[in-house]
């Protein structure tokens, strides 16, 4: 089911929360990945969803990346090469923008919805994507401070 994304500029209080762990991949967690699908089919500018942007604390997120999406359950990013700067937007940030720094390249280990471990090492688009959508696990997205430039003005 389509979910609506949550706007820091309304929801500061629930985006900033921390993300916990998945104890199990249940119903409950499985009905949560396709929402989470489905409201990011329903944003096609969008590469990648958090759940907590839909407003729920779970590490759970879906990157869209070559014409596939994966879901990753509890993402760990083991390993980092290189930097770049990109600029990113977020759905929870409409209209904003921000140069980031990245590592140009990760390895990240997971689960899928079905509880089966995964790896994905990649660099580029796909590696922005994972560090973003894991950023938004610890409360915070680096395009959230366009928010907070604009309060200090």
């Amino acid at each position: 089911m389509i979910k609506e994304i949550l706007t820091y500029e309304k929801n500061k209080d629930i985006l900033t929360q921390k993300s916990e762990e998945v104890k199990e991949i249940n119903n409950d967690i499985r009905e949560l990945v396709q929402d989470l699908k489905d409201t990011l089919k329903a944003h096609p500018t969008g590469v990648g969803i958090s759940a907590i942007q839909i407003g729920v604390p779970k590490q759970v997120c879906i990157i869209k990346y070559n014409r596939q999406m994966y879901t990753l359950i509890n993402p760990q990013i083991t390993r980092k090469s290189g930097t770049t700067l990109f600029t990113e937007g977020c759905l929870s940030a409409p209209g904003k923008r921000k140069k980031v720094s990245r590592a140009n390249k990760v390895w990240c280990n997971f689960l899928d919805e079905n509880g089966n471990q995964k790896t994905l090492a990649d660099g580029g688009l796909c590696s922005i994507i994972i560090q973003h959508e894991l950023d938004h696990f610890n409360g915070w997205c680096e395009v959230f401070t366009e928010y907070d430039n604009e309060e200090n003005e």
